[in-house]
């Protein structure tokens, strides 16, 4: 049976792309899985690049060692960064949902696993009335929460996983990512707080890495530090691998 797996967040920038990535290499290379991956709406291309490419996307192809596109890869690019709905509005497209439905079923069709990276959370609209929670949801996918290490994360971290579980979305664990270097007190903290208050797994701490995925793609690299610092026992467990 074809298995995929979503990538959320509690917010943006807390190193979805970085986690994502480091997964399929790993997904790839250390279970010899035929890996596809999609990013389905990437905003904020003017931004972060002058050649205007989706630059998660080709992180995620890269790292995954994926010979789809990236047209397939990410169906909708847009240049503000903003939520999807907002940036699609600026532009003047018209999100077609049903098309990236197709494009979703044939990449999960032509590989072993999909692994899906969101944006910002799971209640960042897509287009009116429809949510990144509603599409995991809709694709049937169990799900993976990247989450900030440092203050705030309690919060941001059990609204999620709350919200997800109203919604009956199966949550693989959590991975809380030390995505700006700090170690100040609720760094130390957090973790333990949190796993009183979780009923899913925390996988674990990833460190951290900056420009990690700026400085060129070493896949092995990549997978190395995903077997060290996730209990991916638990997570294939989780996933039925």
């Amino acid at each position: 049976m074809k298995k995929s797996i979503f990538v959320t967040g509690t917010d943006t920038g807390v190193g979805k792309t970085t986690i994502s990535a480091c997964l399929s290499a790993f997904l790839s290379l250390k279970r010899k899985l035929n890996v596809g991956v999609m990013k389905p709406f990437e905003s904020g291309l003017s931004k972060r690049n002058k050649d205007e490419l989706p630059w998660d996307a080709i992180c995620l192809k890269e790292a995954s060692g994926s010979s789809d596109d990236l047209n397939s890869i990410s169906p909708y690019t847009f240049e503000a960064p903003l939520a999807p709905e907002v940036a699609a509005s600026l532009e003047n497209v018209k999100i077609d949902l049903n098309m990236v439905d197709r494009i979703y079923k044939r990449i999960l069709d032509e590989h072993d696993i999909v692994v899906i990276e969101g944006a910002g959370g799971v209640l960042v609209p897509i287009k009116r009335d429809f949510f990144y929670g509603d599409l995991i949801k809709r694709w049937g996918c169990p799900t993976l929460i990247v989450s900030r290490l440092g203050l705030g994360t309690i919060n941001h971290t059990l609204l999620t996983v709350g919200y997800l579980k109203t919604r009956g979305i199966k949550i693989i664990g959590v991975i809380l990512n030390n995505n700006d270097g700090t170690g100040d007190l609720a760094v130390k903290t957090n973790p333990t707080i949190l796993s009183n208050y979780l009923d899913c797994p925390i996988l674990g701490i990833f460190p951290y890495k900056k420009k990690l995925l700026r400085d060129g793609m070493n896949r092995q690299y990549l997978a190395r530090l995903f077997a060290t610092h996730v209990d991916t026992e638990k997570m294939l467990n989780a996933l039925e691998l």
